[in-house]
């Protein structure tokens, strides 16, 4: 994740996510395929590095709640579920009881070391913030249920200390499926579109992939812009394609030792890859 590029798309996703966070509401992000929606919560969330405590913890051989986190787990709160194709309503919540649990007694190391305070109201407050459910079309309608069950409890059994936020991150449409459940839809306070990159922002893009080889990209070059409208008109603004686009030109730009990027490297890089409806 070190080269993740903070788009505007991603700036207003982190603006979204606070504010869940902040009024413990249940949130609802929506986008197509490849805009770069897991991968701004996983930037958000730190994920990335979270999660591989979390795998590490799991295989140490003294026991998970013996294993001392390598990274600083103080300023991290948000965890992230992906729910498996294939699920039941009680896999999710043993899952999503077991991830809250295990990124607590992390965090809890992280904090305390090995002089771990017995007082649990102190040592489990607002360890979550936030629960970001990743795929959430994969959800059927009992899991849908227990999750809000899990939001229910959290906020209003434990007197504030454990209160939590849910963020649902799904396909577009989703929103309307949810409306079909009206105890947990009724709960949803704000909703983020997740749009496609602006015509600037594949500029940029296309820059600090140019970076990598020592190439300048200049906006008042005809060829950088027609290359930047190429990109638009064969990705739409799709994240994931641009990604995958632009490393297939900069592969082709290495193998001719060219110095420059244009519309013909573009439509190169298009024809060599497999590229549907985004």
């Amino acid at each position: 994740m070190n080269d993740f590029i903070l788009t505007k798309e991603y700036k207003r996703f982190v603006e979204f996510c606070n504010t869940c966070k902040k009024e413990k509401y249940i949130g609802l992000c929506h986008g197509h395929a490849g805009v770069g929606k897991s991968m701004s919560a996983v930037y958000y969330a730190n994920w990335h590095k979270v999660e591989a405590q979390l795998i590490a913890a799991s295989a140490y051989d003294q026991g998970f709640h013996r294993y001392n986190p390598i990274i600083d787990m103080k300023p991290y709160n948000t965890i992230i579920y992906t729910p498996e194709v294939i699920n039941s309503a009680k896999l999710i919540v043993n899952d999503i009881k077991q991830l809250i649990h295990h990124f607590s007694r992390l965090k809890e190391r992280s904090i305390y070391g090995e002089f771990i305070p017995p007082e649990r109201e102190v040592r489990l407050k607002k360890y979550v913030e936030l629960l970001i459910i990743d795929e959430a079309e994969r959800l059927q309608s009992k899991s849908l249920e227990q999750i809000r069950d899990i939001y229910d409890r959290q906020n209003y059994e434990y007197d504030g200390l454990n209160q939590i936020a849910v963020i649902f991150i799904g396909m577009p449409g989703i929103e309307k499926r949810l409306i079909r459940f009206p105890q947990l839809y009724s709960r949803i306070g704000f909703t983020h579109t997740f749009n496609p990159l602006s015509s600037e922002e594949i500029s940029f893009i296309i820059e600090q992939h140019l970076k990598t080889l020592g190439i300048a990209f200049k906006e008042n070059n005809f060829m950088d812009h027609e290359a930047t409208a190429a990109v638009a008109r064969i990705t739409n603004g799709n994240f994931r394609l641009i990604n995958r686009l632009l490393k297939q030109a900069i592969r082709i730009i290495e193998v001719n030792q060219l110095s420059f990027i244009s519309k013909e490297v573009i439509n190169s890089a298009r024809e060599c890859l497999v590229i549907g409806n985004s």
